[in-house]
């Protein structure tokens, strides 16, 4: 049954390896001013939000701003510089949550205050949206997505979160650029549930986890030319099919080809593999 398994495991066509082009959210309305010293700025960020309508944009000038924000409309939030315009956790589980909505979010870090924030960013039921140049500390999850198409993650840095990323039933969703560095527990990149349409994984560096990535049920995933450094197991995936492997950097230099352990099956033990035919010989620059 396993040369069987095998043979099949190896003769899977590959998705395509082309990128989508995500549009941007459409710079077109009026522009609210968050903190700074100009007349009648606002002071807290969800406020501004608040009073913005369908293709605003909100700008946070540098700060400590300590409070949740949702975001449920189609705007544009960008702080100053992801350095120094910092949202700390209030109370709630998720610092920052969007929803049902095209959003372009870039430019603040993002860090657990307390005991109550699990997650630094959930965006859920969104389209055509941009999450850029941002940084996630100390979350037990640094970024989930569900439910959201034709969208870009890229750019951002993820420390010290017991689990960087959860993807579920995503469709042609860019996730590229991204620093995932984790604290030597739970998962870099967990994807779930996402089996009809392509989704793009590049140039992402997925660092110091229990495990690097794992796909449970998703296919048509392209997972290209990202470095996999320091992890106890770089990569696992169940009933996934479809995928393509390639030119990823596996911690160290090898002429041979990459294996990568799955299982398939009812009760998910039968086993399985892919292989990444074209390992890269040294890490890439991200």
């Amino acid at each position: 049954i396993f040369s069987v398994v095998l043979f099949f495991g190896t003769c899977l066509s590959p998705v395509s390896s082309q990128t989508v082009p995500v549009p941007q959210v459409l710079e077109d309305g009026t522009w609210l001013y968050v903190g700074g010293s100009g007349l009648g700025n606002y002071t807290k960020i969800q406020d501004a939000i608040d009073n913005a309508s369908e293709g605003d944009t909100v700008f946070v000038y540098s700060g400590w701003y300590s409070e949740d924000i949702l975001i449920n409309k189609s705007i544009i939030v960008t702080g100053q510089e992801k350095n120094t315009t910092i949202i700390a956790g209030d109370t709630g589980s998720e610092l920052i949550k969007i929803r049902d909505c095209q959003v372009e979010f870039s430019g603040f870090t993002i860090q657990r205050y307390n005991g109550s924030n699990i997650i630094g960013m959930e965006m859920i039921g969104c389209w055509l949206s941009t999450i850029h140049d941002i940084i996630i500390i100390s979350c037990d999850i640094g970024i989930l997505i569900s439910d959201t198409e034709s969208s870009s993650i890229s750019h951002n840095i993820i420390l010290d979160c017991s689990n960087g990323m959860y993807l579920g039933i995503i469709g042609n969703v860019t996730i590229s650029w991204n620093r995932i560095q984790g604290n030597g527990h739970g998962s870099g990149i967990e994807f779930f549930l996402s089996t009809l349409f392509k989704n793009y994984l590049t140039r992402n560096s997925i660092m110091n986890y229990t495990l690097g990535m794992y796909l449970g049920i998703a296919n048509w995933v392209a997972i290209q030319e990202n470095n996999f450094i320091g992890n106890q197991q770089a990569a696992f995936f169940t009933a996934s099919f479809f995928n393509l492997w390639d030119r990823n950097y596996w911690g160290k230099s090898s002429q041979l080809p990459k294996i990568i352990p799955g299982r398939f099956g009812l009760r998910g033990i039968v086993p399985f593999i892919n292989f990444d035919w074209h390992p890269a010989q040294e890490p890439y620059d991200i």
